[in-house]
Order: C-alpha cells, then structure tokens, then sequence
C-alpha cells in the first residue's frame, strides 16, 4: 500500500469522526436546549408513566431487531412526539388521559378517560398530534443540514408518511377524527382512500383499519338516523328519574311510577328500565310494602311489635335497592345524554369551527406531502440509506 493511499485513507476516516463529532454535538446542542425548557420537559416526564415505558422499550426492541437500532429510535421519537400532541391537546380540554401504549408494528395511542363532549373537540385532540408531528420533523431537517447524513432523510420521510397516513379521513385515524368536525361526508371519501391503499399495499394494519371503520360508518349511520327519537326516549326516562326521586320514600308510588313507564318494546331504553327494575325487585322482595307508620307512645304487644321490625327491615331493604336503582339509571342516562349530544355536535358544529379546522387539516396535510416528496427526491442522492435497514 503506498503511501499516497494510506493518507488518503487517514484524511477519509479524520472526516468521518468530524462528521460524527457534528452529528452528536448537534444532538446535544438540541437536548441542552430541550433541558433549558424545564416546563416541557416536566410534561414529559409526567407523559412517560411506567407503563408508558415498559410498551415503549419493548417496541424499541421490536424496532431495532427488524429495522435496525437508529431507525428504532427514530421511529419511537415520532411516534412519542405525535402522541404527546394529542397528550397535551387532552390536557388543554381537561380530559384526563391514561398512560400512553406502544404497540410494536401498529404505532402507539393516548388513551382518554373520558371521551370529548364534541366533534369539535375531537378534532382539535386528533389534529394535535399531526401538528406535533410535523415539529417532530424540524430536528431531522436541522441535522441532516447539518451533518448530511442519509439517516436524518429516512427519518424525515418516514415521520411525513405515518402522518400523512394518520390523516386518511377514515375510521379511528386521526384524519377521520378531524374530519368529523368538518363533515361526515368526507368519510365517504376516506373510505375511497383506505380499500385503494389496502389493495396497493396488501398491508394487514391498514386492512384491520378498513374493517374497523366500516363499522363505526355503519354504526355512526345507524345512530344518526334514530337521534331524534333517542333523544325523546332519553327525555322521557329522565323525566321518570325525577318522579322517583320525588316518590322514593312511598314504595308503592315508586313502583307504580316504573310500571307506568312505557316505551315501544324495541326501545334500548325501555329494556335498560325494565332490567334495572327487575333487579331492583330481586333486592326488594317484598313487592306489597308501604312506609311503615311508627306512632311514638303508643304501646305495642310482642307480636305487633315483631311485625314493626320486620316492616322495618323490608323498608330499610326497599331503600337501598331504590337508592341503587336510582343511582344506576342516573348513570345509565348520563352516559346516554353524553352520548347524544356528542352525536347532534356532529349536526351543530358552527361554521368558524369547521372553517378552522377544516384550514388545519388541508396545511398539514400540504406541510407534510412537501416534506415527504423533498425527502424522497434527496434520498435518490444517497443510495446508502438503505443500509439502515436490517431487511
């Protein structure tokens, strides 16, 4: 080997570290600036409950086995960052949220407590985590203008694609979600867009995605087409629950008022009555029992006096089968109520709201398309970027 190759050699291998040297000190450049601001980072370590952890280094693991272990991170930090968008967007609403979940190969969701009370507020939830994404992507950008390296475009392309992904107007994606505060019918056209991927792709994920939207379409429809109709049976059974609160200490009045309540037979809401009362009536065996009258002073022989415990004692079991029957109807009705006007908000939604969202939803959506048709034509530039892939 002479020696012009040898220097060669040393120059090639002295530029390498530099360009490592650059890579790192520009990670550590952004993670001292991540450290300035304690008040995300504090958000984050509250994001990242113990399970949290345990479902996301498993998937690390997954990742780094098939992809490879600087994919695998990169992978996790854009899955991380978009559901900390939709984290922070429940927060913002005062949604308490359970621990997020990474599932290997699926991706990883924010699981809510408690469900909006609006489609409105469904889209705003489910547009913060693309627009978390799309920050998500600024980093990649800096260190590949940075450092030049292959690895900051594969991560830069592949974070624009699961977004965009995530945006198909269609089922439980974040792109249904919004679009639901925008209009209904843009399903329609998801659906479209989601059998075209599954048969040019052939993927199982998306297909499990197609499915599963298929029936909440179907379901959506179904109760759209019964919600004025829901809506009075829903009034009616409250308006009973207020009768049997005022009548709760008469038993036989109690009684009467359920048996007086009638819907058609096929109403969910009289069958949920009628099974309730039926488990009322198995707590309150006696079906004949009136208050029972207790006059002070006045003497009472053995027997009458047992007989005045035992009324007692049935009517201290009447009160608390009626108490929980009142308080699992007020539950039941609750969720219905809920349920409902989550359902009209799709109707009432105002126009600035769909306008805005509606605005949100197509920059993302041209943000994203940018980057990911610029990373892709940047990756023909560098044919090694393959080479991050273990397959």
């Amino acid at each position: 080997m002479n020696r012009g190759t040898t220097l060669k050699k040393e120059k090639l291998k002295k530029e390498k570290q530099n360009k490592n040297k650059g890579t790192w000190g520009v990670i550590g450049g952004i993670v001292l600036l991540g450290l300035g601001k304690m008040k995300w980072l504090l958000a984050i370590l509250k994001f990242a409950k113990l399970s949290t952890l345990i479902s996301m280094i498993l998937s690390l693991g997954a990742y780094g086995l098939v992809y490879g272990w600087k994919f695998g991170f990169a992978l996790i930090y854009l899955l991380l960052v978009h559901e900390l968008g939709h984290y922070v967007a429940c927060k913002m609403r005062g949604l308490p949220v359970k621990p997020t979940l990474f599932i290997p190969f699926i991706g990883a969701a924010v699981r809510m407590e408690k469900m909006p009370k609006s489609a409105a507020e469904m889209a705003f939830i489910a547009y913060m985590g693309p627009v978390f994404g799309v920050l998500s992507l600024v980093p990649p950008i800096l260190l590949y203008l940075t450092t030049a390296s292959s690895l900051w475009l594969v991560v830069l392309s592949f974070g624009a694609l699961i977004n965009l992904f995530n945006l198909i107007p269609f089922g439980g994606l974040d792109g249904g979600k919004i679009v639901g505060g925008i209009s209904t019918k843009l399903w329609f056209l998801g659906l479209i867009l989601i059998i075209a991927f599954v048969i040019y792709t052939h993927s199982v994920l998306a297909t499990i995605i197609a499915i599963l939207g298929v029936i909440h379409l179907w379901y959506f429809h179904k109760k759209n087409k019964t919600l004025d109709k829901d809506k009075q049976e829903v009034t009616a059974a409250r308006t009973l629950y207020h009768r049997l609160q005022e009548v709760k200490e008469e038993p036989h009045l109690f009684r009467e008022a359920i048996r007086d309540f009638n819907l058609e037979k096929d109403s969910l809401v009289q069958l949920e009555v009628e099974q309730l009362y039926e488990e009322f009536r198995g707590t309150a065996q006696n079906v004949n029992l009136r208050k029972p009258v207790v006059i002070e002073g006045e003497p009472l022989d053995e027997f009458a006096q047992a007989r005045l415990q035992e009324e007692l004692e049935d009517y201290a079991l009447y009160q608390k089968a009626s108490e929980t029957f009142l308080q699992q109807l007020e539950e039941y009705l609750t969720q219905e109520e809920t349920d409902l006007q989550y359902a009209e908000s799709y109707r009432t939604t105002s126009t600035k709201s769909r306008t805005i969202t509606f605005i949100i939803y197509i920059a993302l959506i041209i943000v994203l398309s940018v980057c990911l048709d610029v990373s892709k034509e940047l990756l023909h530039m560098h044919p090694e970027a393959r080479g991050f892939f273990n397959r």
